[in-house]
């Protein structure tokens, strides 16, 4: 019993440290540590959805704020009538007229970048009638049409460089008499039409009260076009005469501007190097915009052909050859061309217009030019801001 109690006692005691050096082993050995991951996304992103009505809202208010739209028409007439015993005492014309305007403005702006766009449109006539049919007339009053773009790019506060192109000519056609079996056409679609290019500087007054612009053009090109053959033949017949052979014309009367300042030598087209200015002021008065003022001023010098002129007649008149047929020349004097609009709105629908007209241009006419419209009718008016 005795023996089996020591074996017993020995064989606890070897499992006793045979536990004990495998647990200091262990211990010596270094342990990996436990990490975890996080791999839960925190960060707040956009819905991969947005509806459709928000995203409409955003362009169509990105829209209004680079884009500023007007648009204005107008129909103004006047009718006067006289009876028989006024007739045969005054001797007055019974009359219908009718001018119908448009205006359009649109200007596009990002950053240091805009482009403004300008389309007006005008015309009119007048309907003198009287009891016998065969007497009443129909002639034209106004006729113009006008579009003109100016991309810029701002470069201070009030400056901005940039350029401006502009078109004008007219929608129908001019006769110089009512009566349809003699008349001769003085006019009609490009003829004559007027091409102008610019660049330079324009300046802006910041003071809303005062809302100028002043463009000065260095370089400015100035081009007439009358590409009707029937309007140059009349024009032709009556600067020299119907039936003039060409061929017989001097240096002279072959440079002398016979049709809206162009001249044989120019055929159906002329085009003018020079510098340009022009004034815009556009008002509005009181708190509904009651009395509108609109005026233009724009002035051309083409100064390059004045040079190219000097030196052509200096060259010609040196050969002597030419003794007895020396080449003269008119001196080039600035077109001036200033239009004032007055428009006065009685109702949001009814307004009246005054529109009156400087025009000098002594290639064509060496008198001052100008035309004054009154009209009463139904106007309308949008705009986005």
């Amino acid at each position: 019993m005795k023996k089996f109690f020591t074996l017993f006692a020995f064989s606890a005691f070897a499992c006793i440290g045979i536990a004990s050096a495998q647990a200091t082993v262990e211990s010596a050995t270094p342990q990996e540590q436990v990490t975890f991951a996080n791999e839960i996304k925190t960060e707040k992103e956009a819905p991969a959805f947005q509806s459709e009505a928000q995203i409409k809202a955003e362009k169509a208010a990105l829209r209004k704020e680079r884009n500023t739209i007007e648009f204005n028409a107008t129909l103004n007439g006047s009718l006067a009538y006289f009876n028989d015993k006024w007739l045969s005492v005054n001797g007055n014309t019974n009359s219908l007229t009718g001018i119908g305007n448009v205006l359009f403005t649109h200007t596009y702006t990002k950053g240091k970048f805009t482009i403004g766009t300008k389309v007006t449109g005008k015309l009119g006539y007048a309907f003198n009638f009287t009891d016998e049919e065969q007497k009443n007339t129909v002639s034209k009053s106004q006729d113009e049409w006008f579009i003109q773009t100016s991309p810029a790019y701002v470069i201070s506060k009030s400056w901005n460089v940039g350029g401006s192109l502009s078109l004008r000519s007219q929608f129908a056609n001019g006769w110089n008499s009512t009566d349809k079996a003699s008349r001769k056409l003085t006019s009609s679609g490009f003829a004559p039409a007027y091409l102008i290019a610019s660049l330079g500087v324009t300046y802006v007054c910041q003071n809303k009260k005062f809302p100028i612009k002043v463009n000065i053009a260095p370089l400015s090109m100035n081009a007439t076009y009358v590409t009707n053959e029937e309007v140059r033949n009349f024009y032709y017949a009556d600067k020299f005469g119907t039936g003039t052979d060409i061929s017989t014309l001097t240096t002279d009367q072959l440079n002398t501007p016979y049709v809206y300042g162009l001249t044989l030598r120019n055929k159906n087209q002329r085009y003018e190097g020079g510098s340009s200015i022009q004034i815009d002021f556009d008002k509005t008065f009181g708190k509904k915009g009651i009395f509108r003022y609109r005026t233009t001023l724009y002035s051309f010098y083409g100064w390059i052909n004045e040079v190219a002129q000097q030196n052509d007649s200096k060259k010609w008149n040196s050969d002597p050859a030419n003794a007895n047929n020396p080449l003269k020349y008119a001196s080039i004097a600035p077109t001036v061309r200033w239009e004032n609009t007055i428009d006065i709105k009685a109702t949001k629908y009814f307004s009246t217009q005054f529109y009156f007209q400087l025009y000098y241009n002594k290639a064509q006419n060496t008198k001052v030019q100008t035309q004054t419209v009154l009209g009463v009718g139904l106007a309308y008016t949008f705009k986005n801001k």
